[in-house]
């Protein structure tokens, strides 16, 4: 990875998001699975129970390798006759790949779908907004509504954010509206809501290398315990069972980064007392806010999770991180 400074649009902390912003996420797909087989099929392989899926809710789950090992996370929903999910584009060939090799025998069609457009939408009069475009209202247990060839997804964490999947046939009104009433601005904002929020960013070089819940996923009852067999079900229990998870996701903010950091590099902790320095966790992804100030997502091991503590990167130890609270 380049170790120089881009230019980098200017992102917002959650916080400080005034305006009401829109992003297109190109680096997010669209996954159809169509068949009379399609619920049956997944929910063999996924890790969350498909027949709780209703016409009012997404689900967030994860699809792993027979060792427990997340290939990928996603928000699946149904949509008309089929099932739709959305996941990093970095990672869908290999997601499709490992998903159909199982498939010879049932009627199934899983494919990237190519109509629909994906953008996300946040701020403090987004939810006003949404409600005022598609003349709809969120229910309080409503986390999806469908109009036509839109899909609206509603995030809560770390503040309202919505992801808007609209088929290109419905641009032109939509983008209209969304460039009089919203600042367009880069998908990399996207990502820092969701570094905040914890949701782990499962990109291709991180896919198959991290057991389930050492990456959070039970925070977002993406697993299911009680349901019948899935692919990486056995060493999932057993991790469960024996309580030997150390790890957790979290968010680092440090300032005066003069480089970017390295995916997989190491986070490390200074026990002054001892005089010892330890790696505390690894760094899965991150993003610029503001001038230099950078924001990370580390797989962290729980014992170093204090709000005092103070890591650096093992690739630039001169620059100081501490707990991010949203």
């Amino acid at each position: 990875m380049n170790s120089n400074i881009v230019n980098y649009p200017i992102i917002y902390l959650s916080k400080n998001l005034s305006n009401n912003m829109f992003m297109e996420l190109d680096n997010w797909s669209v996954i159809s699975v169509t068949g009379v087989d399609k619920k049956e099929y997944l929910n063999n392989h996924f890790t969350i129970d498909i027949n709780l899926i209703n016409k009012y809710e997404y689900k967030v789950g994860a699809h792993c390798n027979i060792n427990g090992k997340v290939w990928t996370t996603f928000l699946i929903f149904k949509y008309k006759n089929c099932y739709l999910y959305l996941v990093p584009s970095s990672v869908y060939k290999k997601h499709i790949f490992e998903l159909k090799k199982y498939s010879l025998f049932s009627q199934i069609d899983i494919f990237k779908e190519k109509n629909f457009k994906i953008f996300g939408a946040s701020g403090s009069r987004s939810l006003f907004l949404i409600k005022k475009f598609f003349s709809i209202n969120f229910n309080e247990n409503q986390s999806l509504i469908i109009i036509n060839k839109i899909i609206i997804l509603k995030i809560d964490k770390p503040i309202n954010r919505f992801l808007i999947v609209i088929d290109k046939s419905e641009l032109i009104n939509f983008l209209k509206f969304m460039n009089q009433y919203f600042v367009y601005t880069d998908k990399m904002q996207w990502l820092e809501l969701d570094i905040e929020s914890c949701f782990p960013i499962i990109e291709k070089n991180i896919s198959g290398k991290f057991i389930l819940q050492t990456l959070s996923l039970k925070k977002w009852n993406a697993i299911d315990f009680n349901k019948g067999c899935y692919y990486g079900q056995e060493m999932l229990c057993k991790y469960e069972n024996k309580k030997i998870n150390k790890f957790i996701i979290c968010a680092l903010i440090g300032k005066n980064c003069s480089n970017n950091p390295i995916i997989f590099e190491f986070i490390e902790y200074f026990n002054k007392k001892l005089d010892e320095k330890y790696n505390a966790g690894i760094v899965l992804s991150w993003v610029f806010i503001f001038d230099k100030t950078v924001l990370l997502q580390v797989r962290m091991k729980k014992i170093f999770l204090k709000n005092k503590n103070i890591f650096s990167l093992s690739s630039n130890p001169g620059i100081t991180f501490k707990i991010f609270n949203y």
